[in-house]
């Protein structure tokens, strides 16, 4: 009933993914990334369709980003991009989902929480070439195997990496990356040259700009949502936004030149304006750091944001050019009209990336899918 939205629009999303999935060789898996509540549109009906397009396997940060998935009945494999905690090990037998490990992995204790499950837990070995945030160097990766392989209990999957600037206009980091990979990979093949390992590293922004990043598997992330990582990464398959950020006008005000509005008074109406405000604050996701810096739309118009962001409300100017009255419809993210805001421009004015845009809408905004 609450007026302030989100909508997601499911036919741009299986474009989408069928887009992402046809630019890919048939000897290819997909896996989709949908942590963080898949960026914020719903990992469940995000994880859902992804399957229903082909993707063999879905991938999220966290074990407990696992539960909802294996409770809507998804059963494809599940990766777990961080790394997890022994204290979380039964989560990980409990959601049968494939953790990454490397040196800092208890594997023991992974080894003994799969032995007392009755079964083997398959582990994606993670792989430093160059982001340095988690990993095994890669040159250490036959030992690591030998060392997995030590424990009755515990598989190895795969191994994946992370690309730390596939979204910059220099590509030369990119591809020594992809360099070290490749000869991780021939290392491997030599080593087991019957195993049938995972091989993964492009993501979102390798996908679409760095062709030898791309081995066995592919993780597409932001850019299933229509997103582009950054504008040097171009937008060559023709994906779609498919989230808009929706509330409406609850009262409106008219006020004499000199009055401050919202806390701090950090906006003082210059000469007689028409003021609206909006039910929606930082608590949704909407960020403090708009405050007389952003623009909604009402009847397709822009209206600037005016005074500081509360929690739960903010307030815009009305132009002379236009008429609002309480019930009017606003929109904060996409298109009205013949204008449109998008969540570059947001992320832009909020000193941000479009991924902390999305990931902050909080749960309390309902998700309304089309």
């Amino acid at each position: 009933m609450r007026p302030t939205y989100l909508t997601i629009n499911t036919s741009l999303v299986r474009e989408n993914l069928r887009k992402i999935k046809d630019s890919l060789p048939e000897w290819s898996t997909s896996t989709a990334v949908i942590k963080a509540n898949g960026y914020g549109h719903g990992s469940v009906m995000m994880g859902r369709i992804a399957v229903e397009e082909g993707y063999e396997s879905l991938a999220v940060a966290i074990p407990e980003e696992s539960v909802p998935l294996r409770n809507a009945g998804i059963m494809v494999p599940i990766y777990l991009l961080g790394l997890t905690r022994p204290q979380s090990f039964e989560l990980v037998a409990d959601t049968n989902s494939i953790p990454a490990v490397c040196e800092s992995t208890d594997l023991e204790a992974l080894d003994k929480v799969a032995e007392n499950h009755d079964m083997i837990i398959r582990v994606a070995v993670a792989v430093d070439t160059g982001m340095h945030r988690i990993g095994i160097k890669p040159e250490d990766a036959v030992e690591f195997i030998k060392r997995v392989e030590s424990y009755e209990n515990l598989e190895v999957d795969g191994f994946f990496s992370h690309m730390s600037n596939a979204d910059a206009a220099d590509q030369s980091h990119a591809h020594g990356q992809a360099q070290k990979f490749h000869k991780m990979v021939d290392e491997i093949r030599a080593f087991r040259p019957d195993a049938d390992y995972r091989f993964s590293l492009a993501n979102s922004a390798g996908l679409l700009s760095v062709k030898d990043s791309l081995f066995t598997d592919a993780r597409p992330g932001i850019i299933q949502y229509g997103i582009m990582p950054s504008l040097d990464v171009p937008n060559r398959l023709g994906l779609k936004p498919v989230l808009s950020f929706h509330s409406e006008v609850v009262h409106v005000q008219h006020l004499e030149a000199g009055e401050g509005i919202g806390y701090g008074s950090t906006y003082v109406t210059p000469e007689p304006m028409t003021i609206a405000t909006i039910p929606v604050g930082y608590a949704d996701g909407y960020p403090r750091s708009l405050s007389n810096r952003g623009t909604v739309l009402i009847h397709g118009t822009r209206c600037p944001v005016v005074g500081r962001i509360c929690m739960d409300q903010f307030m815009v100017a009305v132009p002379d050019t236009i008429t609002v009255q309480p019930g009017d419809k606003v929109v904060l993210l996409g298109s009205q009209g013949h204008e449109s805001i998008s969540a570059l421009e947001i992320a832009a004015l909020a000193s941000t990336i479009p991924y902390e845009i999305f990931c902050g809408f909080s749960e309390r905004v309902p998700r309304q899918y089309i």
